[in-house]
């Protein structure tokens, strides 16, 4: 039981991070004469990354197995719009050497990515307690 908390407050912290980073430590390029791609990402990652904090403390709830799979399968979509949004939905500035571009995008690709490794380790766990 402690282990289903633990992991679902480590991917509401992940997806709060996925939420809030385009807007503060891992800053999109700012609005200028023109609107960046960067700027689109941010907004779609906010929406993503809160999805993600929700079913997270969904999984507060209950305990039952299924239930947790299925939060889990949620997740695990959701993370994977957090990686493809700054790298193939909408992407990020083309220029190499905008911030977007050497931070934002890593930042969100590793977070995806730890998202969907928590998920998968607590599904693994599951299926190995049936």
């Amino acid at each position: 039981m402690k282990k289903r908390i633990c992991i679902a407050l480590a991917i509401a912290i992940l997806g709060l991070l996925t939420a809030i980073a385009p807007h503060t430590f891992a800053k999109v390029c700012d609005i200028g004469e023109k609107v960046m791609k960067c700027h689109w990402t941010a907004r779609a990652e906010l929406f993503v990354g809160l999805a993600v904090v929700a079913l997270a403390l969904l999984k507060l709830v209950s305990d039952n197995g299924q239930y947790q799979l299925a939060l889990n399968a949620g997740i695990a979509v959701n993370a994977v719009g957090i990686i493809l949004f700054p790298t193939a939905l909408i992407g990020v500035c083309g220029k190499a050497t905008m911030h977007c571009h050497e931070v934002t995008q890593p930042t969100l690709i590793v977070l995806g990515i730890l998202i969907i490794l928590a998920t998968l380790i607590q599904t693994v766990v599951l299926w190995k307690k049936r």
